[in-house]
């Protein structure tokens, strides 16, 4: 990091000046987002969580608390931007958990503070996370699930122990509270939630293998709820698993809509295909369902590597392909309740609406530009460079995004 001089000063407009030394002048920035700042009392690692102080401030609203803190992520632990998991604590003898409510979103007691270190200009997931939320709510109260099927996220500048460390997205977790999942009561299973964590053959539903319920992965999932005592349960997402690798077309066509909520997984496939997704059909999802009669759903995690980059933040310019895993492949050749069907009336009501080209164009402009204008990318760039200029990354991606509607527009009106 370069040797620049950053004083953290919280001003009762909300206000974060940084000030840069050099030499015999100071420069002064101005930024109207959320600032957090972490000092904390050890080096903080992957694991265990490191008992720390955080200071928050939106506006006139100021937080001090403390909290635990560690790294998180998988490929992301070798950025040099480090992505964190914070919890809110009472003390750090007890590290009892406090919810607190950061940034306008839910209140909860641990947060993600992701760095998008590789995402160029900051803005996929901030804008994806949003998108998927509209989809999902637009369904309203027809819809199967209860709870939000997604997470929202806030953007935040971070300060470590003094130093600066750039642009943050302040994310809500995926968890029973989220979805409103029903608890697990008298040994009972009810709601549950699944992680697809890593690519198999389970995750990506083209076959199936025996499980353990002593163990909390299994065939690329990773139980998140309810895991309790040391046991999983995997019985029920086995039992659907199996029946949509190897369920006979008869009983997978009359059986299918009662298993999993089809409007759901309609949004999902649209969604994933727009933004060519490519690492969310075999990982990077969760599977739930809020109780034992209720079908299994959706939601989206980790959607970094979208919209003409993959995971990296290199750039992959493909437009004219599709991406799918075992389930979508079989629900698009047996058509159970005329999915196809609901794939092409759901692809026009959205062209007309959430996805409509001016209406996404507009929405990543106005992100990029309200970065630009509170001077994030210069800021971010000083301590974390930038290869290319920001403009040229959005003159990319929108150029990318127009190209791969038009080639979707061809895709779903052929059903």
């Amino acid at each position: 990091m370069k040797k620049h001089l950053f004083l953290f000063i919280f001003l009762f407009l909300g206000l974060v000046i940084k000030a840069q030394e050099a030499r015999d002048s100071v420069q002064l920035d101005f930024s109207s987002l959320p600032v957090l700042k972490v000092q904390s009392y050890d080096s903080i690692k992957d694991e265990p969580k490191t008992a720390a102080r955080m200071v928050y401030q939106k506006d006139s609203i100021v937080y001090e608390k403390v909290i635990g803190i560690e790294w998180r992520g998988n490929s992301a632990l070798k950025y040099p931007k480090k992505s964190y998991d914070l919890e809110i604590w009472m003390d750090t003898i007890s590290k009892e958990s406090k919810d607190l409510t950061l940034g306008g979103l839910r209140e909860d007691d641990d947060w993600i503070l992701n760095s998008i270190y590789n995402e160029p200009i900051k803005l996929r997931s901030y804008f994806s996370n949003k998108l998927w939320l509209e989809l999902s709510q637009s369904r309203g109260k027809d819809s199967l699930h209860k709870g939000k099927a997604g997470i929202d996220v806030a953007y935040v500048e971070v300060f470590l122990n003094d130093d600066y460390q750039g642009l943050y997205l302040l994310s809500e977790q995926v968890d029973r509270k989220q979805l409103d999942l029903k608890k697990f009561q008298n040994d009972t299973v009810r709601g549950e939630l699944f992680k697809g964590g890593s690519y198999a053959v389970g995750s990506s539903f083209s076959g199936v293998k025996t499980f353990n319920n002593a163990f909390p992965h299994w065939d690329g999932f990773e139980m998140e709820y309810p895991y309790e005592d040391y046991t999983a349960h995997w019985d029920n997402l086995y039992e659907f698993v199996d029946f949509v690798v190897n369920g006979d077309d008869k009983t997978f066509a009359e059986d299918i809509a009662s298993r999993l909520d089809l409007d759901n997984a309609v949004d999902y496939y649209i969604f994933i295909n727009v933004l060519r997704a490519t690492d969310n059909m075999g990982k990077n999802y969760f599977l739930a369902r809020n109780d034992a009669t209720t079908p299994y759903y959706f939601v989206p995690w980790d959607l970094d590597g979208v919209l003409g980059c993959i995971m990296d933040g290199k750039r992959i310019s493909t437009t004219n392909d599709i991406l799918s895993n075992g389930l979508f492949d079989r629900l698009l050749a047996d058509n159970p309740a005329d999915y196809r069907k609901k794939l092409t009336e759901r692809w026009k009501e959205l062209r007309t609406g959430s996805l409509e080209t001016e209406k996404l164009t507009t929405n990543i402009r106005a992100i990029y530009e309200g970065l630009e204008s509170n001077g994030l990318y210069e800021r971010d760039g000083q301590v974390w460079p930038m290869e290319v200029p920001a403009a040229d990354h959005l003159e990319y991606l929108l150029k990318w995004l127009n190209d791969r509607l038009t080639y979707l527009d061809g895709y779903f009106g052929s059903f």
